[in-house]
């Protein structure tokens, strides 16, 4: 298939994404605020189609909300809404540990890939222990995406794909700076581990099994998080 060759207005559009979507996540662009063209144009020094059209954009990723007569927000994100998006994700991913395995039992270069994006995950997860940056956990998230994605992209399901990208329940991930330690990462990424371990096995019910545990391990951090982040909010009025 010959690649779609972009724009510059597109290319142009898709840095200023990029931008925004960074200051999203380092939280300079807090939830609820909204984001107003005239001021994004401004901002970064350009017309307002780009600006659209990197809005949309994030719409569409899950870290804006397009509200009729308010504009564009900053997605608020909170404990219920991630759990019920990652119990959904859960049921799309075990659904899908059926043709991962199938397919790692017939490909070797399926496995030598998830191999290769789960090496490339581990030095991140390594550099973020020893680092704890939010940049360097908002690096380390992505690299959580892309394994999790290429599990699903085995059901070769368009429709299933498209109710996986649908949830964004990677999106708000970046609010794990304030969730998590260097002891939970090393959690993590022991479980990214097994779940690799299952699907090289060929372990179906191996891989559903690390699959939950590791949705329902992540999701307690979380919850312990806010139970203890709470009083400090209310103190400060956040």
């Amino acid at each position: 298939m010959e690649e779609q060759i972009r724009t510059g207005a597109e290319l142009l559009a898709d840095e200023i994404a990029q931008k925004i979507k960074a200051k999203i996540q380092n939280q300079q662009y807090k939830a609820g605020q909204r984001l107003t063209v005239r001021l994004l144009c401004e901002e970064y020094g350009t017309s307002e189609t780009p600006v659209k059209q990197a809005l949309n954009q994030l719409v569409t990723t899950g870290l804006v909300v397009s509200i009729p007569k308010c504009g564009m927000r900053v997605r608020e994100f909170n404990f219920q809404d991630m759990k019920n998006n990652w119990e959904a994700r859960m049921m799309i991913e075990q659904f899908c540990a059926v043709s991962a395995v199938e397919l790692a039992r017939h490909s070797e270069d399926f496995v030598s890939r998830v191999q290769d994006i789960l090496r490339i995950s581990n030095e991140e997860y390594k550099r973020c222990i020893q680092d704890y940056t939010k940049e360097n956990i908002n690096l380390v998230h992505e690299h959580d995406r892309v394994l999790h994605s290429e599990l699903v992209k085995c059901c070769q399901n368009a429709q299933i794909m498209d109710m996986y990208n649908s949830l964004n329940a990677h999106a708000g991930m970046f609010m794990g700076y304030d969730c998590h330690t260097p002891e939970t990462l090393r959690e993590v990424q022991a479980q990214h581990t097994a779940i690799v371990n299952q699907l090289v096995l060929c372990d179906v019910e191996g891989l559903k099994k690390e699959i939950e545990r590791h949705i329902y391990s992540t999701l307690q951090i979380y919850r312990q998080a806010k139970m203890r982040l709470a009083p400090e909010r209310q103190k400060t009025g956040r």
